[in-house]
């Protein structure tokens, strides 16, 4: 995928990163951190690569400088002593809705919205929500060791907008934001979907559905031609949205829980040429070998109870019974999958999926198939590469972001407490 202008930093950042320059204040959202830090002693959980007993990790200017069993502390650093504690990447939320309003969720004036972005939505003000000045936290996920997130418009539209990856501390908004635009989110499923329903709008069976979503991206091929044509041709924001999602410069995700609605996402795919990753994927088993072969990625919801997206799964012979074991079948088909929240809204207002438990929750899929590894991964590094920002967070790698959570025990133990969350090198959180 082709990255996105808030994919690097911008050129002032850039030389400066380059040519070790001293950045402005207003530059320095993710090269913030003035003095290196040096956290050893524990066990690190790299996740890209095994496990390093008594191992050192070093953070330098806002990126990870080292990773190993044997490294020199630099002078002058800040030595974190994390003997008899574990050290891992910060969790990585493939989809969440915290920080979005719950009346800014959905547009319900119209069904199919391709030019809203959520970052337009997204409230990083002080403690997020609390509207207090300084330093945004979003101490709801800190404390669940989330430290990037996908926020996305909710699933009550068929075409809601674009989302955004974001990271839960930061300056200011500009220096949370990883990735903006990230994908465009769509529902397909049991309609009706929002109250414009009732002014006749929203579809009414799942062949309109796909229908309105196919005439849609019609319109968005005709706009690319004659603006390749015209080049003087009034901008429209929603096709120069789909434009990219049939450039694939972003890829669209679609929520999908019945095998049918899976299919239907797969063949919107296929005939309009666009990356594809499914949400929700309750039916995706039934769908697993076309998954893999074409290399879809899933972002499951959570194991412990039977939410997809925080909608219960309708008791309907349209979609499967729950199946705890669903994302360990589908990571042994070979098929990326990741397990999300999908929260919506603020704090303890938000339903049962918040950050503040994913590693808990997630780690329930291994008493279902799953192996701590591939549990670990399944919050970590395969969430960012399906977000496609994997080149910066997800694992602990010299020149990542310098994003890393120290626990006080085994990471999917109920036991264990999320201690410290270093985010671009500087402490966020602290338990």
């Amino acid at each position: 995928m082709l990255a996105s202008v808030h994919s690097r930093p911008a050129p002032l950042a850039w030389a400066a990163l380059t040519l070790g320059l001293a950045l402005p204040a207003a530059h320095r959202s993710a090269q913030a951190q003035d003095k290196p830090v040096v956290i050893r002693g524990g066990t690190v959980l790299p996740i890209s690569g095994p496990a390093i007993p008594n191992g050192t990790v070093v953070l330098r200017g806002g990126k990870i400088a080292a990773v190993g069993a044997n490294v020199p502390v630099p002078a002058g650093a800040t030595v974190v002593d994390a003997r008899g504690r574990y050290v891992m990447p910060g969790v990585v939320d493939a989809a969440s809705h915290i920080g979005i309003g719950a009346t800014d969720l959905n547009e319900t004036s119209d069904p199919m919205t391709p030019g809203l972005r959520a970052i337009e939505s997204y409230n990083p003000f002080g403690e997020f929500g609390a509207g207090q000045p300084g330093p945004l936290r979003n101490k709801e996920a800190l404390s669940g060791g989330v430290t990037t997130m996908y926020i996305a418009p909710a699933d009550a539209s068929l075409l809601g907008g674009q989302g955004a990856v974001v990271k839960t501390a930061g300056p200011d908004l500009d220096g949370v934001i990883v990735r903006e635009p990230a994908a465009i989110d769509m529902t397909l499923g049991t309609p009706p979907k929002t109250a414009a329903r009732a002014r006749n709008r929203d579809p009414a069976t799942r062949m309109a559905e796909v229908a309105m979503l196919r005439q849609l991206l019609i319109k968005a091929q005709e706009y690319r031609r004659n603006k390749q044509a015209n080049p003087t041709l009034a901008r429209d924001l929603g096709m120069e949205a789909l434009d990219r999602l049939l450039s694939r410069e972003i890829p669209g995700r679609i929520q999908a829980n019945a095998a049918t609605d899976i299919r239907s996402a797969l063949r919107l795919a296929q005939e309009f040429g666009f990356d594809l990753i499914v949400d929700g994927g309750a039916g995706a088993w039934e769908m697993k070998d076309e998954l893999a072969a074409r290399r879809v990625p899933v972002v499951l919801g959570q194991v412990s109870h039977p939410y997809v997206s925080n909608e219960e799964i309708p008791d309907t012979q349209d979609y499967p019974p729950v199946d705890e074991r669903l994302a360990s079948r589908l990571t042994g088909a070979g098929i990326k999958t990741a397990i999300a929240t999908f929260s919506r809204a603020f704090g303890s207002l938000a339903p049962a999926g918040t950050g503040k438990w994913l590693l808990i929750d997630a780690g329930i899929a291994a008493g279902f198939g799953m192996t701590e590894d591939q549990v670990l991964k399944a919050v970590t590094l395969i969430p960012a590469e399906i977000l496609g920002v994997a080149e910066r967070v997800g694992s602990l790698e010299v020149g990542k972001d310098a994003d890393v959570v120290i626990l006080d025990g085994p990471p999917l133990s109920v036991k264990t407490w999320v201690r410290q969350v270093y985010l671009n090198g500087e402490l966020v959180y602290q338990k």
